[in-house]
């Protein structure tokens, strides 16, 4: 098993600064958590589980992982988003910085569990996972 996970953290690798993404993703850990309560998360707020019509949110589909907790997991599918959308997401929701540093985590930890999990079995969404992972290095050099 050690095996498996030095050669796909060497595969990722090649293509992510998986060093950087660790340091995120430590970064939050240390964090305290939210204040306030938990909340409904729809779950996969991800953009093809939005539906628009005429360049607004016209609905949300597929709540299959409903649950409750803090919101800054919901948060993390921003980076599925484009930059400018991101800001737009960040400047709406007035977001502080230890809300964004744990949704940022939120981010990692899903993108690196689907690109393991799913390596041999979906690879569009390892893409999907890989994209999501290289927002966050982009967004995480620029703030």
């Amino acid at each position: 098993m050690d095996h498996q996970v030095s050669q796909r953290r060497a595969t990722v690798g090649s293509e992510l600064d998986v060093d950087t993404l660790e340091q995120l993703w430590r970064a939050a850990l240390v964090l305290p958590e939210p204040s306030g309560p938990h909340v409904w998360l729809h779950g996969d707020l991800k953009p093809t589980n939005l539906l628009v019509r005429e360049g607004k949110l016209h609905a949300v589909i597929d709540f299959g992982g409903l649950s409750v907790g803090f919101p800054d997991a919901e948060h993390s599918t921003v980076w599925d988003l484009p930059p400018q959308a991101r800001q737009a997401y960040w400047d709406t929701l007035n977001l502080d910085d230890l809300a964004w540093t744990r949704a940022r985590a939120w981010a990692v930890a899903v993108g690196v569990s689907g690109i393991s999990y799913y390596w041999d079995t979906f690879p569009a969404f390892v893409a999907e996972c890989r994209a999501r992972l290289q927002a966050v290095l982009a967004d995480a050099s620029t703030r």
